[in-house]
């Protein structure tokens, strides 16, 4: 039986590597769990293998699951559970490898070697591993999209701070604008106390004249 010996690198962390060997008659299901668990995946996210040429440009996609979003047959994707590895023809083959769509784990694959399997290993088999991943994963630069999300989401807050401003400008000013007549009267003096009042004030200052006039003629006498 032959064995495909591949190298794995990540296109994010440096220095991170795996030499993974698997048997021809093993599918790219049996690859992709041997990758998950040495790269330390716990969670449960879709996948994809795409065959690519010579430059990483993508030729075929192989899914963990079908979605069924192609309508051209040549263009369907295949199944990781039903495609064997000895569908590679290209001694050189190079395969990217794609973990959670949304945080974009991307990975390198690039077949190295053909040998013969050797009877007393279980394969798929990790003959090396260089590094560690998780732990010195870069999570992906936010999107163009989310941020032009996030900057307006901040200009609706502006407006509705400025909305609360003038709101409150508006509180400020109708008592002064809105006050009812019963409220008038209740701070305006009557008539008739007015008039009382400003005899008073009269009396007063003639009482005044009255008492100055006197001190001066006990003055002169």
């Amino acid at each position: 039986m032959k064995t495909f010996v591949f190298s794995v690198k990540s296109t994010k962390v440096e220095d991170f590597e795996i030499i993974i060997e698997v048997l021809s008659n093993q599918t790219f299901e049996d690859l992709f769990n041997i990758l998950k668990q040495t790269i330390g995946f716990q969670d449960n996210e879709l996948a994809s293998f795409y065959l690519c040429n010579s430059i990483w440009k993508p030729q075929k996609e192989i899914v963990l699951i079908d979605m069924g979003q192609e309508d051209n047959d040549d263009d369907i994707a295949l199944l990781m559970s039903k495609t064997k590895i000895n569908i590679i023809e290209d001694p050189h083959q190079k395969i990217l490898f794609v973990y959670d769509y949304i945080k974009n784990h991307e990975f390198q694959m690039e077949l190295i070697k053909i040998k013969d399997s050797e009877p007393n290993i279980k394969y798929p088999h990790i003959a090396k591993i260089t590094g560690k991943y998780l732990e010195t994963f870069m999570p992906p630069t936010p999107s163009t999209f989310l941020l032009n999300d996030q900057i307006v989401d901040d200009e609706s807050a502006d407006e509705s701070e400025d909305d609360v401003d003038d709101e409150m400008i508006e509180v400020i000013e109708k008592p002064t604008d809105d006050i009812d007549s019963d409220e008038e009267d209740l701070i305006t003096p009557d008539k008739d106390t007015a008039e009382h009042f400003f005899e008073d004030i009269a009396d007063m200052d003639l009482n005044d004249d009255e008492e100055q006039e006197d001190l001066d003629d006990d003055l002169l006498k």
